[in-house]
């Protein structure tokens, strides 16, 4: 499944862009959309986003949809389609 990531702050100069489309397996989570991130973009991609296997205490992720936005964690399971966004809260 194809999944839209917006980026933010510090996520963006550690990817070169503020917008990524990552494709990853029918049950996948947040954390396999980091692990994609880091494969395209590089380990700072995961260390930017993660401590451990949760996300830093300054990292916020949300799905957005038209009418409304969720906060998810690494563990939050993703649709196809979903658009997820990567904020820093610094």
């Amino acid at each position: 499944m194809n999944v839209t990531v917006k980026l933010t702050g510090t996520l963006v100069a550690r990817t070169g862009t503020h917008e990524a489309r990552v494709a990853v397996p029918d049950d996948a989570t947040v954390a396999d959309v980091v692990d994609e991130l880091a494969e395209q973009h590089g380990p700072q991609v995961r260390a930017g986003v993660l401590d451990g296997r949760r996300l830093r205490s300054d990292t916020v992720v949300v799905r957005e949809r038209f009418d409304s936005t969720e906060t998810l964690s690494t563990r939050s399971s993703l649709e196809n389609g979903d658009t997820v966004r990567f904020r820093l809260n610094v």
